[in-house]
């Protein structure tokens, strides 16, 4: 697998800005310490966090002819901002440019930004870097950073709160298979969810 770490480093030169390219590689080393620390497949994560972004600097009309190229259909939030097809393209990339068939690493790369139920080891690493990488600056970061060496799950629970709680308070649009990652977390990793129906669980219910 080193020869496909090798040239996606010489891709990325060719397609992102320097500050991208310093994310991504950022990305990759945070993702790495997290592999080594819960005994994840460190070349996986690599691969994973080295395509993540490989698209996101790629120009909105470029992106949508590359997308449909390779036969993926935008959805209403895609064809209104092209940017969220950039995982989509990257993992399919993979696919075609490497022959990578790993579900593991196309889940992780394909969604990385929304997040989606029942993510792997290697999603929930690189969902975890690319908002955690040490050039990320932001309050509660570094003790987000320092959960996520102890504890992948409630790391990514914590880290999908403040993605949540932001896009709201911007009135931002949310992810469909975001809001069903955070629904299947807490499903899974709480003892008991409370839902919008209990009658303890809402202010004035």
């Amino acid at each position: 697998m080193q020869h496909i770490v090798e040239e996606l480093i010489q891709t990325l030169k060719l397609l992102v800005t320097p500050r991208r390219l310093r994310h991504i590689y950022s990305c990759c080393n945070f993702a790495r310490k997290l592999a080594k620390l819960h005994r994840v497949d460190e070349q996986k994560v690599t691969v994973a966090c080295l395509a993540h972004d490989a698209f996101r600097d790629v120009p909105a009309s470029k992106l949508l002819k590359i997308a449909r190229a390779y036969g993926i259909e935008p959805n209403e939030m895609e064809l209104a901002h092209p940017v969220l097809l950039h995982g989509k393209v990257a993992a399919e990339y993979l696919k075609r440019r490497f022959k990578i068939e790993d579900q593991e690493i196309l889940e992780a790369v394909s969604a990385h930004t929304s997040g989606k139920p029942y993510m792997s080891e290697i999603a929930k690493i690189v969902f975890l870097a690319d908002s955690l990488e040490e050039t990320r600056v932001y309050e509660g970061v570094e003790d987000l950073r320092k959960l996520a060496e102890q504890d992948l799950d409630e790391a990514v629970i914590q880290t999908l709160r403040n993605k949540i709680c932001y896009a709201v308070k911007k009135e931002y649009l949310l992810f469909p298979q975001t809001v069903e990652m955070w629904n299947w977390l807490l499903w899974n990793k709480r003892p008991r969810p409370l839902t919008v129906n209990d009658q303890d669980g809402v202010e004035g219910g």
